[in-house]
This record gives structure tokens, sequence and C-alpha cells, in this order.
């Protein structure tokens, strides 16, 4: 039987097609960055861990920073597909919402490398600042749309249902604080954290629904109190 030489197995690695060998070092600088941290992986690393050259892996990306945002990029789309999946079939607005907390949940319990990258990186350069707003945008956006639907299925009127928006990205900000603090807790199911979520959220809608809005008192009502 022919063994291969050096110079038939780098033509073999050639035919590899350039979208599968691009994600190829995407699969594995996400793994490297979300394991060992942006500023401590390198590229000779993540070149060996694809089984190429670094030159070639340069050949795809020309800088560590802009295969990072590549590996957010593909986040942000398999978020999106993995929520947009979660609440098909969903029969009330309500359900939808509940379904897409989860769907976040589960996500990135089983890509907890993405998380890590996404919102818990620190990078001082325009590309990825403008990487990061893109995810915590998509994120919002997703959260925002569900949120507002249950809302207005809930009750609440189409100019009140603007209200909601300030809450929906709230729960956004929450989902990414909780989703942070859980990390520290894989013992606890995911669904948990979802529901205290949803009934972050189911309270202040129902509040919206009843018109039970809090106003400041009045400095004569403070007064009065005392």
């Amino acid at each position: 039987m022919p063994v291969a030489t050096g110079r038939s197995a780098a033509r073999t690695r050639r035919r590899v097609p350039r979208a599968k060998r691009e994600e190829q070092m995407v699969e594995a600088a996400t793994r490297i960055f979300g394991q060992r941290g942006y500023h401590e992986a390198s590229m000779d690393e993540i070149a060996l861990a694809c089984g190429i050259t670094k030159p070639m892996l340069y050949a795809y990306f020309d800088s560590k920073e802009g295969l990072l945002v590549a590996c957010m990029d593909k986040g942000e789309r398999l978020l999106e597909e993995a929520v947009g999946t979660a609440v098909l079939g969903a029969r009330t607005p309500e359900q939808r919402l509940w379904r897409g907390l989860v769907a976040v949940f589960e996500f990135f319990d089983e890509h907890p490398d993405l998380f890590t990258i996404a919102y818990a990186t620190t990078l001082s350069s325009a590309t990825f600042a403008e990487a990061a707003e893109r995810g915590r945008t998509a994120m919002s956006r997703l959260l925002t749309e569900l949120f507002v639907d249950t809302a207005i299925g809930a009750g609440v009127d189409a100019d009140a249902a603007r209200e909601s928006e300030p809450l929906a990205h709230a729960l956004t900000g929450a989902t990414i604080a909780v989703l942070a603090w859980s990390a520290g807790r894989p013992d606890e199911p995911r669904e948990l954290h979802a529901l205290r979520l949803m009934n972050f959220a189911w309270m202040g809608m129902r509040n919206l629904v009843q018109g039970e809005l809090w106003v400041p008192a009045t400095d004569d009502e403070e007064e009065a109190s005392s």
C-alpha cells in the first residue's frame, strides 16, 4: 500500500473546500478562545488544533482579532437559529417568550465558549466593540420582539406596548447577567433560571395591563405620609 508523502498530504489538505476549512478554524478558535481566553490563546495553537500551518490560518483571517470576530458572528447566527427553532409551533405569545428564554439558556449551556467570547472578553478596539454590540443587539432584538408580542397578547394596547420595550431591554441585560451568574452553578436546571426571568418579565407586563404603574410621590405626599 502506498504511503502518503508530506507533499501528497499537503495536497489532501488543500482539497478541503474553503468554506469547510474556515468552519474548522472558527470552531477550533471558539474552543480555544473560550477555554484559554483571547489574550492567552495564540494563532500557533489554533493552527495546530486545525492541523494546518499558521500562514494558512492567516490566509483566511488577517489577524487574531479578525478570527475572534468571526467566532462572535457565528455565535450570533447560531443563537438566532436556536431561538427561531424553539418558538416554532408556540400557540401563544406567552409560550413564545417562555420557549425563547429557555432556548437562550440551553444554547449557552451547550456552547459556554461562545458566551465567554461574546460577554466575558474585553478588547479595546473599534472592530471588537462593533462585533460585541452586534451580538448584544441581536439578543435584544430577539427578546424585545418576543416580549412585546407577549405584552400585546396579554392585553396591552399598541401605545402601551411601546412602554414595554425598555423592559425588554432590561430583560436582555438581566438574561446576560443571570447567564454569567449561573455559570458557577452548573447543577441548577437552566429552566429554573428561565423561569425566574419569565416571572420577572410577567410581573412587569401584568402591571402594564392593569395600569398599575409606579410614580414617585410628590413632596406634599411624602410630607403627609411622614
